[in-house]
């Protein structure tokens, strides 16, 4: 029997760029970090984020996603994590029930500079940032 991913946010194949209008279909944009949560699992879930826009929003609603989250209180559009030259931005895409940095609301459309190990609260849904781009 072949080994499973017990951490089921992972996509095991790098997916091509297009969903966030970077780049050509077959293009394949680095690896820039994770964002992990242990919120609905105890094993762990974890989402790549790569070079370039990353758009957060809910899962299972049609709209195509880099960061998919089932959450309720996730928007369809909530977010986006900007990758460029070793840094990520967050940015509140005027989410309903708010984006949080650390606990502290950035506000509709606000945007905030993330480091290694900051907490992002999208909703009610916690995840941890592991930059793994600025470790290079």
């Amino acid at each position: 029997m072949p080994p499973t991913n017990a951490m089921s946010g992972f996509d095991a194949q790098p997916r091509p760029t297009g969903t966030t209008g970077q780049g050509s279909a077959k293009s394949r944009r680095p690896l820039a970090g994770f964002l992990v949560s242990f919120q609905d699992d105890a094993l762990g879930k974890f989402w790549p984020l790569y070079q370039g826009r990353n758009l957060v929003g809910r899962a299972e609603t049609g709209q195509e996603v880099d960061v998919p989250i089932g959450h309720g209180t996730t928007s369809t559009n909530h977010a986006t994590i900007d990758a460029e030259n070793g840094r990520l931005t967050l940015s509140d895409l005027g989410s309903t029930n708010g984006t949080f940095h650390n606990e502290e609301a950035i506000g509709f459309q606000g945007r905030r500079e993330l480091r290694d190990g900051d907490k992002i609260r999208f909703g009610g849904f916690s995840v941890i940032v592991i930059n793994v781009a600025a470790r290079a």
